[in-house]
């Protein structure tokens, strides 16, 4: 009976765990309506909502990769938001954000459209559209990326920044490191993830080939374990090629729940907006 009982309890942990890690793929909602206009590299539908709101499902590859665009005016320039966690923020054709809608970049929006900044929150392709921790190192991410910095260029006429935070730095070293033909203006490191665990960290790519301008935002008191401020200057030491490159060190802030979630120190709680005027300031006039 004892040994029933064990193998009964030792199959329904199996089922359990095997139900949360297998999730079933549910495909993503067209972009349909009277709103919808198409373009060579895009379908693009217009979302009314202040500032002007678009949902743009971006041609690459054999796919579509989902964007929101939210556009300032006058705006001075474009900024490609890539979230942490798994990245995917699962946006709607109406253009809600169903997941990490409290991320500090994702919740941040409207503190840089006061900077004169239009943000596009990158959500992911259509044959991946759950959990980017996978494909972040890839060289498709990477050129589904360049797709995007493409068509918004042709779009919007600005220059174009990358910026991520927390496991969003994975994706932003890969295109940066990469990219040539399609490459952005530059790149805003926050939070950067130094320790890889189980997926891909920031010192797997070719830093050194990041010929670009650099600013790397960083708590002093970030306790995640992934992102530890100890390992910025090795980061520092391998951007060779940056040029300039800046570091900014920040202090203070109210840290709410565990180390590595975005309302503690990891996601500058309660001093976004200090954090968001400098990385503004710097993007529009980057200096060492």
């Amino acid at each position: 009976m004892d040994n029933f009982v064990r193998d009964w309890c030792f199959l329904l942990v199996v089922a359990v765990l095997t139900s949360a890690l297998v999730r079933p793929a549910v495909a993503r909602e067209p972009l349909t309506g009277p709103q919808v206009k198409r373009s060579e590299r895009a379908v693009i539908k217009v979302v009314s909502r202040t500032p002007t709101t678009e949902v743009h499902d971006v041609a690459s590859r054999d796919a579509q990769v989902r964007i929101l665009v939210e556009k300032t005016t006058p705006a001075v320039g474009v900024v490609i938001l890539f979230a942490g966690g798994r990245g995917a923020t699962m946006i709607s054709p109406e253009g809600r954000i169903g997941q990490l809608a409290g991320n500090f970049l994702i919740r941040s929006r409207h503190l840089l459209w006061a900077q004169g900044l239009t943000t596009v929150v990158f959500d992911a392709p259509s044959d991946n559209e759950d959990d980017l921790r996978w494909i972040h190192d890839s060289e498709e991410f990477a050129a589904d990326v360049g797709a995007v910095i493409r068509h918004l260029r042709k779009e919007l006429k600005l220059p174009i920044w990358l910026i991520g935070t927390s496991r969003g730095t994975v994706a932003i070293a890969n295109a940066a490191s990469r990219l040539q033909k399609d490459k952005p203006d530059g790149v805003v490191f926050s939070a950067t993830l130094f320790e890889s665990g189980r997926f891909s960290d920031v010192f797997e790519f070719d830093l050194e080939k990041i010929a670009l301008p650099v600013l790397i935002v960083h708590h002093r008191a970030d306790a995640c374990e992934v992102t530890p401020p100890g390992r910025v200057p090795t980061f520092r030491e391998r951007l060779k090629a940056a040029q300039p490159l800046k570091v900014l060190w920040y202090e203070g802030g109210t840290p709410i729940g565990k180390p590595c979630r975005a309302r503690h120190y990891h996601g500058f709680n309660t001093i976004e907006e200090q954090v968001i005027a400098d990385v503004a300031a710097w993007i529009k006039k980057p200096a060492p």
